[in-house]
């Protein structure tokens, strides 16, 4: 009894009218793909060694620092600035607005303007109106 494959006969017609691959793929070509992509790597590579080591130290850019005199002459920004510290700044933060906001104190001596206590306030104006608060 042969056993005879059908490979060395050619496809059959089962084969054919499934569309199935009749033949392998090359390798050929996906190993000469391979190849060419890692020697064009190694050639980026190279390249790229042989620029750093001719422009070593060139290419830093002095444009954005500061002298010894300069520095000595920086200033803080003007508030409001970043906070080191959200949580605690925001703490202190809320903490004075309500002192602020439940004490009495001057806002311009001079002028006689002077700051209350929300809650006094709100008993004011409804006491006298908004017509009395200009």
């Amino acid at each position: 009894m042969s056993h005879a494959h059908a490979h060395s006969e050619g496809p059959s017609a089962e084969s054919l009218a499934l569309n199935h691959e009749v033949s392998d793929a090359h390798s050929r070509p996906v190993v000469w793909g391979v190849v060419i992509v890692f020697g064009v790597l190694i050639l980026a590579f190279v390249l790229m060694g042989i620029v750093l080591v001719f422009t070593a130290g060139s290419i830093t850019d002095a444009s954005n620092t500061l002298t010894d005199n300069e520095v000595t002459q920086l200033q803080l920004p003007p508030a409001p600035r970043l906070e080191q510290n959200p949580r605690v700044d925001g703490d202190r933060i809320i903490a004075e607005a309500t002192a602020r906001l439940e004490s009495y104190g001057w806002v311009n001596e001079r002028a006689g303007r002077a700051h209350i206590p929300i809650e006094r306030a709100m008993e004011l104006l409804l006491e006298h109106g908004l017509d009395a608060v200009k």
